[in-house]
């Protein structure tokens, strides 16, 4: 049976590693169609081709819009050219392209938990200063000492500013040597990218009122992410998931899902609207 390329551009998924593998594969067999003034790329595109410029097959899976007229009929040349024996089902990059991908991999950091109910001062507004603590203290064991070595953080963080400024948050952390950005246009993204190096990012959420129109501010960590896609949260404060009702120590390691987060981190749901701090 011939393939049909449409539909490969189609279900392209850049995040699908045998999706990326088998294109790679691709790539490889029609190195000669892969030039900036073949016929279908300059029809993809829309426009002349510039010389000298690289065409990464990758790109084309990835941007493909099959209600562009122009992204059809380029498509449709590249199957004409392509070798009859890369358009059948035994054609070893359809083969990749087709595999089921590999279960996603839990992560949970082991991010020290430390409350800030219990802190030596403004216990009510310092969660900004325990979530940067519990962040520190991972990054660099042995900083902070017992279970609220982040007074001993908030001490330094109130002799350079206030608690709630993340700037000042910045400069405490610099100061044990510890790199970080705060962030306002931040998506899940980020954050599993952090993940997969091993490193938590403090987020701000609007931990009050409903999921339709929640309210407040606080700051949490994310340590890590759940095989089904949630993620691994030290709430500083205590859960969210029963409504801060609860012993505190609720907030170490529990689950907020992504629903939960993308309701309450990101701006009505809209991706690259978090903040949250992210650890160089």
């Amino acid at each position: 049976m011939t393939l049909n390329l449409h539909n490969f551009f189609k279900y392209y998924d850049e995040h699908n590693v045998n999706h990326i593998s088998a294109v790679g594969i691709l790539e490889k067999s029609i190195s000669t169609l892969l030039v900036p003034n073949a016929d279908w790329v300059i029809t993809y595109r829309g426009k002349a081709a510039i010389l000298g410029e690289a065409v990464d097959l990758h790109k084309f899976f990835q941007y493909y819009n099959e209600k562009l007229s122009n992204h059809v009929a380029a498509v449709d040349q590249l199957q004409k050219e392509v070798p009859a024996e890369l358009l059948l089902d035994t054609a070893d990059w359809a083969k990749k392209y087709r595999e089921k991908p590999p279960a996603p991999k839990e992560i949970n950091l082991n991010v020290p938990y430390y409350n800030q109910v219990d802190n030596y001062r403004d216990a009510g507004r310092t969660c900004n200063s325990s979530s940067c603590a519990m962040c520190l203290e991972f990054l660099k064991p042995g900083t902070l000492h017992g279970t609220k070595g982040d007074d001993v953080y908030i001490q330094k963080v109130f002799s350079i500013g206030d608690t709630t400024d993340h700037s000042v948050q910045t400069q405490a952390l610099a100061s044990y040597g510890v790199k970080s950005e705060f962030n306002y246009n931040l998506g899940f993204s980020d954050i599993d990218k952090s993940l997969s190096v091993g490193k938590p990012v403090v987020i701000g959420i609007l931990h009050r009122g409903s999921l339709s129109a929640p309210t407040g501010g606080h700051m949490v960590v994310v340590k890590g992410k759940t095989a089904k896609g949630d993620y691994y949260i030290n709430d500083p404060y205590g859960s969210l998931n029963d409504g801060y009702t609860g012993p505190v120590e609720n907030g170490k390691n529990c689950v907020y899902t992504k629903e939960i987060l993308m309701y309450r981190w990101l701006d009505q749901g809209a991706d690259k609207t978090g903040w949250g701090r992210i650890f160089k």
